[in-house]
């Protein structure tokens, strides 16, 4: 191996384990701790006496917390180091898991759920941040693909891992450990991970830019709700309606539910890392990114099909499918960042992870109070029809934006073929 290699080797290794391995670990927590509940749904109903709408609402308090705390947090990643930032949030996450861990009603959960939502809210984007700071554009999508794909191994480890292990603890010590972890996180990335180049951060920090660049942006707003809403689907049944799904309509038992939970996520890891991959090269060879991140988003309807229509005669294969067309909505980051100036960068994708996650908390409530209006004899489940019919409102929504898309993208790529001034 020449210098060269040697160099470049010793600084992949570095960067993995100095930037890759912090960050990732926590934005495993966030995905965990985002997910989870699809798993332990039954218990929580069990214990609180929770109806589909009331489910709904404490699961996705995490999705609306985590949605307004992006409003301040761009400009803050913009000004200052983001591994702080994210350091002094984990401690709200901690906190959070304490206060879940302890609620005794679900008054108490939904705090809990709220205050873990504030705390995981800059996971991703102060890792999207530092990874702009720190790489050439063209390696930006590839390892964005492979952080996210690190994240669905945190939705992995909140399936059939978490119901192995309510085996031996209860769901309650459960979060108080991750909430110790997060401690531990918090001090790992305020103490022990390295800034970027400060020159090319004090760059940035001098650029004076106002976010009514993003929001006047065409090209933001045509390519912004067919990602944003495809991942909310992908949020609100990966991160609870699977679960009740399963029981309601398939048939499950409970506890059999952890394994194919697991498969939306395994799913999921598998189309980041491709599709990842897939845009870095593209791009490389002239392509539009953002064309990209929408034509991809096309296969959220096609993989909410199998849901919609109730098709449980191989429900492994409906979930695997499910995480497979639900994730291109993430490469909208990696896609407009290098259009815009790189002062709104954190803003950029903070307004971005507001509009995902508060469609992810609409999304999943409002599923719930559809599925409230087909309840059944069984007290806690819910009929096939109730499903079925939030499906159809879901994908009746996202036909809608495609075809406002399929209008607006090539209108706005016209005046965006260089970057913004």
């Amino acid at each position: 191996m020449n210098s060269v290699a040697q160099a470049a080797s010793f600084n992949t290794l570095r960067f993995t384990l100095a930037i890759f391995a912090p960050f990732g670990l926590a934005y495993v927590i966030s995905y965990a701790l985002r997910t989870v509940n699809a798993a332990i749904a039954p218990q929580l109903t069990r214990e609180f006496g929770l109806d589909a709408a009331q489910l709904g609402f404490l699961t996705a308090a995490y999705f609306l917390a985590f949605a307004f705390t992006q409003l301040p947090l761009g400009s803050f990643l913009d000004r200052y180091r983001p591994r702080r930032v994210e350091a002094l949030l984990m401690l709200v996450c901690a906190s959070g898991c304490f206060v879940f861990a302890s609620a005794t009603s679900s008054i108490g959960l939904i705090v809990g759920r709220a205050l873990i939502g504030i705390g995981v809210a800059a996971c991703l984007m102060a890792t999207l941040r530092t990874f702009g700071l720190w790489l050439p554009k063209e390696r930006v999508p590839a390892m964005n693909g492979y952080m996210l794909a690190v994240g669905n191994a945190g939705a992995i480890l909140s399936t059939a891992p978490v119901l192995w292990l309510l085996g031996f603890i209860t769901w309650s010590q459960m979060f108080f450990a991750v909430g110790v972890l997060s401690i531990a996180v918090a001090f790992w990335l305020a103490f022990v991970v390295p800034d970027p180049n400060t020159a090319k951060t004090a760059q940035a920090n001098k650029e004076k830019v106002s976010v009514a660049v993003i929001l006047r942006s065409p090209l933001f707003w045509a390519a912004a709700p067919i990602t944003c809403f495809g991942n909310a689907m992908g949020l609100a049944v990966q991160g609870l309606w699977a679960g009740p799904w399963l029981v309601d309509v398939v048939g499950m038992a409970p506890r059999e539910i952890g394994n194919y939970l697991l498969l939306i996520s395994a799913g999921m890891l598998v189309a980041n890392i491709t599709l990842g991959t897939l845009m870095g090269r593209y791009v490389a060879r002239g392509g539009s990114a953002p064309l990209f991140a929408c034509l991809g988003c096309l296969g959220c309807l096609i993989g909410l099909l199998p849901l919609l229509f109730s098709w449980k005669g191989s429900p492994a294969l409906v979930l695997t499918f499910f995480g497979l067309t639900h994730v291109a909505g993430n490469l909208v980051f990696a896609a407009l960042t290098p259009s815009f100036p790189s002062a709104v960068a954190g803003r950029l994708s903070t307004i971005i992870n507001f509009m995902m996650f508060g469609l992810g908390f609409l999304v999943q409530w409002c599923i719930g109070l559809i599925v409230n209006k087909f309840p059944t004899e069984t007290p806690g489940r819910y009929a096939q029809a109730g499903y079925e019919t939030a499906f159809m409102v879901v994908a009746a929504i996202e036909i809608a934006i495609i075809v406002w898309t399929l209008f607006a993208l090539p209108r706005a790529m016209k005046p965006m073929r260089q970057p913004v001034a």
